[in-house]
């Protein structure tokens, strides 16, 4: 939110108190200059100074303060692990992130005079998602049945000009799989992608944030927004014709444990997670009013045991080697065809930033910074 100060209401209460700009300046114990400049609306008062504003015009924080809504603030939305709350400090720092983003869209390599196309309008009816969801695997050469290599999708990004910016922010249940930061100002979208993630996940957080690229005009509507990304990626990686497959087989199981080795049986040929096949399946029975599937909780442990028994990202791109921060730049650039760490190299060429900067820029640890810094600025 942009706060301005209240104008209006700030020299109504000057008058009715008998306080002109020299009084109210001596009051407050600041220049006549800056009382000046936070009249006309150039400066706004730092929070010691606005507090004792208030006390001396007798005005509470509400008629002190206007918040409006500040349309060139970045947009931020996550990917938390296991539904893990996403409170007012996550905002901060993504916030954060994106305001130190902004100095680097002078570099930023993609056209800037026209958008890749985007969805018209995007809706959550089933057959709108399977035939957005169709229209984009033919275009990446995909059949309706075909497994998504992730290079493919990785270039889907390239050619919807999304920076991605791979980091390693740890398997903890803690941390975020995926944040992702659109800036109105440039109309640009940067994706950070956790590669400490299962596999099977990491396919449905690059598509689920895939969804939100091509679906611009649900921005400012953020439950239709998830919902439609949400439905998007089951649609994408397990689509109609795989889910009408499944859902015959595993209805022909008997037990709950037979029916959960079938979904897992298709997610482990998809490479994608169970759940991901198990909701397609009943997006599918439901649109064509058939019976759900349903399994009880024994599913969900068995789908942890699944997701676990494939390395992660980091794991698999790094032979299960540490990474030092110059693997960990080439290993992003060559895979994730990224140009991010070229933008920023070119940034910190230019400027004298300390480590502290890439600290924030990618919430990353005091010594990962510093190694990164060095390595980009040799």
């Amino acid at each position: 939110m942009n706060k301005q100060l209240n104008i209006e209401r700030v020299q109504a209460a000057m008058n009715d108190k008998g306080l002109n700009q020299a009084k109210l300046s001596e009051a407050l114990s600041v220049s006549r200059t800056i009382i000046s400049n936070w009249l006309k609306g150039d400066k706004f008062p730092r929070p010691d100074k606005l507090l004792k504003m208030g006390m001396t015009l007798g005005l509470p924080l509400n008629q002190l303060v206007i918040e409006q809504p500040d349309t060139m603030a970045p947009v931020v939305s996550f990917r938390k692990k296991m539904n893990r709350k996403t409170r007012d400090a996550h905002f901060d720092l993504a916030s954060d992130m994106g305001r130190l983003l902004e100095l680097l869209v002078e570099f930023y390599p993609f056209d800037g005079l026209v958008q890749p196309p985007t969805l018209k309008q995007p809706d959550l009816d089933y057959c709108y998602l399977q035939k957005a969801a169709a229209r984009i695997r033919k275009d990446m050469g995909l059949g309706p049945t075909d497994p998504v290599p992730q290079e493919r999708l990785i270039q889907k990004f390239v050619d919807l000009e999304v920076v991605i910016i791979p980091v390693l922010w740890g398997s903890k249940e803690n941390h975020g799989n995926a944040l992702r930061i659109y800036l109105p100002g440039s109309k640009t979208t940067w994706i950070y992608l956790n590669l400490d993630s299962h596999a099977h996940d990491f396919l449905f957080w690059v598509v689920h944030e895939m969804g939100h690229v091509i679906s611009p005009s649900l921005q400012g509507n953020t439950d239709k927004s998830e919902d439609f990304a949400e439905q998007f990626a089951q649609a994408f990686l397990f689509p109609k014709e795989c889910a009408e497959t499944a859902y015959d087989q595993v209805m022909n199981q008997k037990s709950t444990t037979d029916k959960v080795s079938k979904i897992i049986q298709f997610a482990a040929q998809h490479m994608i997670s169970p759940i991901t096949v198990y909701k397609s399946i009943n997006s599918y029975a439901d649109h064509f009013n058939k019976k759900e599937v349903n399994i009880d909780k024994s599913f969900y442990p068995a789908t942890t045991k699944f997701n676990s028994s494939y390395p992660r990202i980091s794991e698999k791109l790094n032979k299960g080697k540490g990474y030092t921060a110059a693997d960990y730049i080439e290993i992003s650039e060559m895979f994730f065809k990224t140009p991010f760490f070229k933008i920023l190299r070119k940034y910190l060429s230019e400027t004298d930033k300390p480590p502290g900067f890439i600290q924030t820029l990618l919430a990353t640890t005091v010594v990962d910074a510093k190694e990164i810094h060095a390595e980009l600025t040799r």
